[in-house]
């Protein structure tokens, strides 16, 4: 099984928000999803998004970007 890696470290919001949710939809219940990116306001931008919505977010701060991991959980209607 390949990775889900998506590199937004050359994109900045709103591209990189749009890119993100463009990945994330497509994961099922339990799937994960790495993004990296470099631009601060990108990255709060896709947590606060993807934290409202079905995903929870982890976010690891590396050397010159941020690496967000992605994991799509239970909505509450499915539940």
């Amino acid at each position: 099984m390949t990775p889900n890696i998506l590199d937004l470290r050359q994109e900045r919001c709103p591209m990189a928000l749009l890119l993100a949710k463009r990945h994330s939809v497509k994961l099922e219940v339990g799937q994960s999803l790495s993004i990296y990116v470099s631009d601060s306001s990108s990255m709060k931008d896709i947590v606060t998004f993807l934290s409202k919505q079905a995903y929870v977010v982890m976010t690891e701060v590396c050397s010159n970007y941020h690496h967000l991991l992605v994991t799509k959980k239970e909505s509450q209607s499915d539940a």
